[in-house]
């Protein structure tokens, strides 16, 4: 797939990149729980149950690699917060995941200046 780096702006583009992220997390046998979930620490991009543990997934959208690898670009702080937002998750739909062990993983994607795109991921890199 391919789309024009010049067309979009900064949030349409990491809006077009949580969308691929999890579309390809759901061909990889995620289970998409919520897209854009607000936690009282800020907003978790992705919330998925992925092999019987409840996974925070931070996706991270780059033109180019101007600002450096996306995946090097979620910082320890951005963690904890994403960390925290997945623990607001599983109280607020207590008791459900209560027992349920917890990661966050991240996917980079990279979109060249030819518009091709390409993602990787990270997993339990809490």
């Amino acid at each position: 797939m391919t789309i024009k780096p010049s067309q979009h702006d900064h949030t349409a583009l990491g809006r077009h990149g949580e969308e691929l992220a999890a579309e390809a997390l759901a061909g990889a046998g995620y289970q998409i729980l919520e897209h854009n979930w607000l936690a009282s620490t800020g907003e978790v991009d992705v919330i998925a149950y992925h092999r019987h543990q409840l996974v925070a997934i931070e996706v991270k959208t780059r033109l180019g690699t101007d600002f450096g690898d996306p995946l090097l670009s979620v910082n320890a702080l951005q963690l904890r917060r994403v960390q925290r937002g997945l623990l607001d998750y599983k109280q607020a739909v207590y008791p459900k995941y209560a027992h349920t062990s917890m990661r966050v993983d991240i996917v980079g994607i990279l979109v060249d200046p030819n518009g091709e795109i390409t993602a990787e991921l990270l997993q339990d890199v809490s």
